[in-house]
């Protein structure tokens, strides 16, 4: 007789609770703010859009400015910019730092990693008829991990980038950090998108409540 799991709630695929849900949004909170001082810098700091706009505006009050003088206003617009993505990339850090002291020092039912070999035991002794389910599951679960990874390489690569003149080591490194750092934005990005897509079709479909406990956690069960 093929040994079965029982869906048990030792190990959740999904966790609602204050701890988790607080790491949860502030990430996301944190990882979007960061994408908008991208987007401010490559599309509304744009230099080349940005400086023939600040001289059309100022000739309106018959200011007129040299191309370098305009370019010279962006520079402080996006040096700004960029002291805000670094205190932002700072405090995603924190949180990183955060997610691994719940997941090393957490209540066992509460880390990740445990839920994770729970799920993939379950794919492993499914029947037959449940193998599907329980490999969506896995799958589901899974994508988590590649985005603690991601997570994990943009924190380091970041703080490459930030101490790199205070570091010799990451002076070497800053220009291969960088190029990771550009990459892992937008695996980033891509997670943020499957992601989004994912809870709104399970909302809609087959887990409604789903959004309304990861905002408020688990609906109190009757008794």
């Amino acid at each position: 007789m093929t040994p079965t799991i029982a869906p048990a709630t030792e190990a959740p695929t999904k966790d609602y609770r204050a701890p988790l849900r607080f790491w949860h949004w502030g990430s996301a909170l944190l990882i979007s703010a960061q994408l908008a001082t991208i987007l401010f810098q490559k599309v509304i700091v744009n230099s080349r859009s940005a400086v023939p706009e600040f001289q059309q505006a100022l000739s309106k009050d018959n200011i007129v400015l040299t191309t370098q003088q305009a370019r010279s206003l962006t520079h402080i617009i996006s040096e700004r910019i960029w002291e805000w993505h670094i205190y932002i990339g700072l405090a995603l850090v924190g949180f990183w730092l955060l997610r691994v002291v719940l997941e090393l020092r957490g209540p066992s039912d509460m880390r990740f990693s445990a839920r994770l070999l729970a799920v993939a035991r379950r794919y492993r002794l499914a029947p037959p008829a449940e193998k599907g389910t329980a490999g969506k599951i896995l799958f589901s679960t899974s994508t988590y991990a590649l985005f603690y990874a991601f997570l994990a390489v943009m924190c380091l690569t970041g703080l490459i980038l930030t101490y790199h003149n205070e570091v010799a080591l990451f002076d070497k490194l800053e220009h291969t950090a960088e190029e990771i750092h550009n990459v892992t934005m937008w695996l980033i990005i891509g997670f943020f998108v499957v992601h989004v897509v994912g809870v709104v079709w399970a909302e809609l479909t087959k887990d409604h409540g789903l959004i309304s406990r990861m905002v408020g956690g688990e609906a109190p069960k009757a008794s």
